[in-house]
């Protein structure tokens, strides 16, 4: 990804409005923060609090919270400045302390100082920046659910990592649906894209996609298959490559049409789910699917993630008589909710808009957890029901 870092996301546990309301307008006021509202966060950058009644008890909670790396950096504020409140506070893990009433240059420069360290971190962590994680999705045949499934986990991802840049690649040449599964219009296609390779950044990137009401930045695959591409030979794998540097998260459907492209893609990606139903025929092809992407692209084992969509407990097919006929267990199932996945996309709209309570929902949103690594605190209002 690009040194550019995503703004650092802020969290002000503060009591007094007044000091609130100074602090909101200070990073407010500077490039690359962003000051979360109220609602619950999984982690947060910075966290600024205001010491309270209770220190001793609000130092051992933050000390934990800095422990579980739920809290990036900590900067502390209070209208006293005795030695029993600044080292507890310095032994607790504060990086700064801001007295009352606040200096505004005083807090810019903590601030612009987290910046710069967050900016050389990206740009020198580990002699090079990280890349992003690819997350391939192909179909055992068509009209499984391959599509659907693309969309909700890009959009689960996005919802649960909002900081992150979330990208959703449709390489279904034949009938890319992805734009319609999202009610988006656009003329952009990774086609189009292709011709001006050359010139490729974040910026252009970004504007040369089609950006989601949930955050998602999406490239459709070409409208028409009618008419011959002329791009070089295994420009998609080098694109997707090449966005690798700008995005976090970059979920791919892969249509069924299989080249050399789409198996080095695979051979790159650090999750490949291969969607089926519990239908002999798209059983059995799931057997052969997966030999050819562990021959082909070196597929196999916890990086293969094989998929029961549309799953009835009381089907003809049992998950047990699945497994035997593969070879190997299905990792996950999805619910069986005509009603609902109808409903999404007739509406071009994802289950989480629907119905955000329902069973679907809730295993995109797991999914979501496993490839990010994020879990939601969800007893009492996430970690910050300490400071309400």
């Amino acid at each position: 990804m690009t040194t550019q870092i995503n703004p650092l996301s802020v969290r002000l546990a503060v009591k007094s409005p007044e000091i609130r309301e100074s602090l909101t307008r200070i990073v407010n006021g500077m490039n690359g923060f962003t000051v979360q509202g109220e609602q619950n966060a999984v982690r947060v950058d910075v966290l600024v609090l205001e010491i309270g009644s209770n220190p001793e008890a609000e130092f051992a909670t933050i000390s934990a919270l800095l422990q579980e790396k739920v809290v990036g950096r900590l900067f502390l504020t209070s209208p006293k400045t005795t030695p029993d409140i600044l080292l507890p506070a310095l032994r607790a893990g504060a990086k700064e302390f801001f007295s009352q009433p606040i200096n505004p240059e005083e807090v810019r420069n903590a601030f612009q100082k987290v910046r710069q360290e967050t900016m050389l971190a990206s740009e020198n962590g580990n002699g090079q920046a990280k890349e992003g994680k690819i997350i391939s999705i192909l179909g055992a045949k068509g009209g499984v659910g391959t599509t659907t499934f693309a969309v909700n986990l890009a959009t689960s991802i996005q919802a649960l990592d909002p900081k992150r840049l979330v990208a959703l690649i449709d390489l279904n040449r034949l009938v890319g649906e992805v734009p319609l599964f999202l009610d988006l219009e656009t003329e952009a296609n990774w086609e189009e894209i292709g011709k001006n390779f050359s010139r490729i950044d974040a910026t252009y990137l970004q504007s040369a996609m089609v950006k989601h009401s949930s955050g998602v930045y999406v490239m459709p695959a070409p409208s028409t298959i009618d008419r011959e591409t002329h791009l070089a030979p295994g420009f998609l794998f080098q694109l997707v490559k090449a966005m690798r540097r700008f995005f976090d998260y970059i979920v791919i459907d892969s249509g069924m049409v299989f080249d050399d492209n789409l198996f080095r893609i695979f051979r790159d990606s650090e999750t490949v789910y291969l969607i089926s139903i519990l239908s002999l025929p798209c059983i059995i092809n799931v057997r052969k699917l997966q030999e050819s992407l562990r021959v082909s692209a070196g597929v196999s084992g916890a990086k293969l993630k094989i998929v029961a969509n549309r799953f009835e407990k009381k089907g003809q097919i049992s998950l047990g008589e699945a497994n035997k006929i593969i070879g190997t267990e299905i990792t996950t199932t999805i619910p069986n909710d005509y009603s609902l996945a109808m409903n999404a996309i007739n509406n071009g709209k994802v289950f989480a808009e629907i119905s955000g309570h329902s069973e679907i929902a809730k295993m995109y949103h797991t999914l979501a957890e496993d490839e990010t690594g994020l879990a939601a605190h969800k007893s009492g209002g996430g970690f910050f029901k300490w400071f309400k």
